[in-house]
């Protein structure tokens, strides 16, 4: 998809305009991320030790609860946050989904998804990491995988 940007003096209110062959999901999704300006990265308050760390949403693998604290995993390192688990769920921005009790990841950092034979799945990052879906969130989870897949062969992509 090609893209043009133009810039435009400060009175005129910014705006997009999509031209698209296919409405759907996804396209939807870029129409709510840009409308409640998602794209101003959101930012994580966390620890590593005594110091505070400013943390990018898209480095985020997945958030896990462990012994009561909130473990946020990097490529390279894990930072505790403050918040709890549900909190979290609420801020985070769409792609991060919640896979079991005490799970949130970034859909958009996974490296692999693998079914187990006991019904559960297995999801791989980037940093040789693995969680667990529970069975109780399996179902939501591959629904969105699937409708993600589903989108780019309605519209004609691989």
């Amino acid at each position: 998809m090609q893209t043009l940007i133009r810039v435009i003096p400060e009175k005129e209110p910014e705006h997009a305009e999509f031209y698209v062959h296919c409405k759907d999901q996804s396209i939807e999704r870029l129409v709510e991320y840009v409308e409640q300006e998602r794209y101003h990265t959101m930012m994580l308050t966390c620890y590593r030790e005594d110091e505070i760390v400013k943390l990018k949403e898209r480095a985020i693998c997945f958030i896990e609860t462990v012994r009561e604290k909130q473990l946020v995993h990097t490529d390279s390192e894990t930072l505790e946050v403050k918040k709890r688990l549900y909190e979290l769920e609420h801020l985070l921005p769409a792609g991060f989904i919640r896979i079991s009790k005490s799970v949130i990841i970034n859909m958009d950092r996974v490296s692999s998804y693998r079914p187990m034979v006991n019904g559960l799945m297995e999801v791989s990052f980037p940093n040789n990491k693995t969680v667990y879906i529970s069975r109780k969130y399996l179902k939501d989870v591959r629904s969105q995988i699937m409708e993600v897949r589903n989108e780019r062969k309605s519209c004609g992509n691989p």
